[in-house]
């Protein structure tokens, strides 16, 4: 099995693992990035603790399951937002209006675009979760 895109084969098994009613699931290869958008994850309240695993190789995540995601999955190509370009995005991916998270790399760092919008800044869309 090649992996093409990690950062969407881990979240399609986290809300795969989510669907099928799982407490927890764990997914490889562990990055920085992914590391991040499970932060923002996290902190929207959509997946609990997760912990990194060490398996001398890429390593491996675990990650506590709540059951609140509907959907999620990575944005592709990877488009450039400015900040008060946001709502277009939330329209073409988000089922309704602040419901859902986009997740957005800024210059801060990784951070949802609740947290961009109020930074002003803008930056490039990562993924979606709701």
């Amino acid at each position: 099995m090649t992996l093409v895109d990690t950062l969407a084969n881990i979240l399609s098994s986290i809300k795969n693992a989510s669907d099928a009613g799982k407490l927890e699931c764990t997914v490889a290869p562990a990055s920085k990035l992914a590391c991040n958008i499970l932060k923002v994850m996290q902190e929207q309240e959509y997946i609990g603790k997760f912990e990194l695993i060490d398996d001398k190789k890429s390593g491996k995540l675990k990650v506590k399951l709540r059951g609140r995601i509907n959907k999620c999955g990575v944005v592709k190509p990877r488009f450039s937002v400015k900040n008060t370009e946001f709502e277009k995005w939330e329209k073409r991916y988000l089922p309704a209006q602040n419901f859902g998270t986009l997740i957005v790399t800024t210059p801060h760092g990784v951070v949802s675009h609740y947290d961009a919008r109020e930074k002003g800044t803008g930056g490039i869309l990562l993924a979606y979760v709701y």
